[in-house]
């Protein structure tokens, strides 16, 4: 077993989860009423903002109605169909791997391709780590994104370490994070899913895919990591706020 410990998610995810969890597990049926703010606060000891937006998510999944004076009334006990990234900040996008679970399917050593070298700005040839991934939601086997991520690494005893795809998933999730981070550049595009895509994905060929690319920006001004992420169509939305400077 790896003496690494897992990065944990977010206070308000944690209690989200639990919540969820009650309700999938009939704690909470059809029809009734969750505990108020203040009650899921003393519950699981965190402050009333935390549990406002646990609560939140929970709406957000589709679980629960909530209605002044009424409160938080169960309203589905089957998993949400739809995985939703709502993205405000830099820190919601990496909020993403808090909020799902990524499974490192494979990790090898290449060499840069010409293309690839460009977009993490090293010269083709150099050594890099490819990490083949799948996300699922929380509580659900059903995969909504495949990815393919570039992450040049430190050292060769860093790459090598990264062989190890349980490892692999430690080292990016270390390198990729908000204080080592001062921009995620971002491009999505429509794609249909290929055969092997499908395969992926547990969808069938010709479906349609978001296909999210991303490049991770350390402060040093360094490409920590390139990404490149098939999401399912029937299984995934993405949201944004954008708000003029005060």
């Amino acid at each position: 077993m790896s003496k690494h410990k897992k990065p944990l998610a977010p206070r308000y995810r944690i209690v989200a989860d639990k919540l969820i969890a009650g309700i999938l597990g009939g704690k909470y049926p059809l029809g009734t009423v969750l505990p108020g703010e203040t009650e899921v606060a003393a519950q699981f000891a965190v402050s009333r903002h935390t549990a406002r937006d646990a609560m939140r998510l929970v709406e957000e999944a589709g679980m629960i109605r909530r209605k002044r004076r009424v409160g938080s009334t169960v309203v589905s006990d089957q998993l949400p169909m739809r995985y939703n990234q709502r993205i405000d900040s830099l820190a919601d996008v990496l909020q993403y791997g808090a909020a799902s679970r990524l499974r490192v399917l494979e990790s090898t050593q290449i060499a840069l391709d010409d293309a690839t070298a460009a977009r993490l700005r090293l010269k083709p040839g150099a050594p890099c780590m490819l990490l083949k991934c799948i996300r699922h939601q929380r509580h659900d086997k059903r995969p909504f994104a495949y990815s393919e991520i570039c992450f040049p690494g430190n050292s060769a005893a860093q790459r090598e370490r990264m062989r190890d795809p349980d490892l692999a998933a430690i080292e990016l999730v270390k390198f990729v994070d908000t204080p080592r981070l001062s921009a995620i550049e971002q491009t999505l595009v429509a794609e249909i899913v290929s055969v092997e895509l499908a395969a992926m994905l547990q969808v069938k060929p010709g479906a349609a895919t978001l296909k999210a690319i991303r490049l991770y920006v350390a402060t040093s001004g360094r490409v920590a990591a390139a990404a490149t992420t098939w999401h399912a169509g029937d299984l995934f939305s993405y949201s944004t706020m954008l708000t003029k400077p005060c």
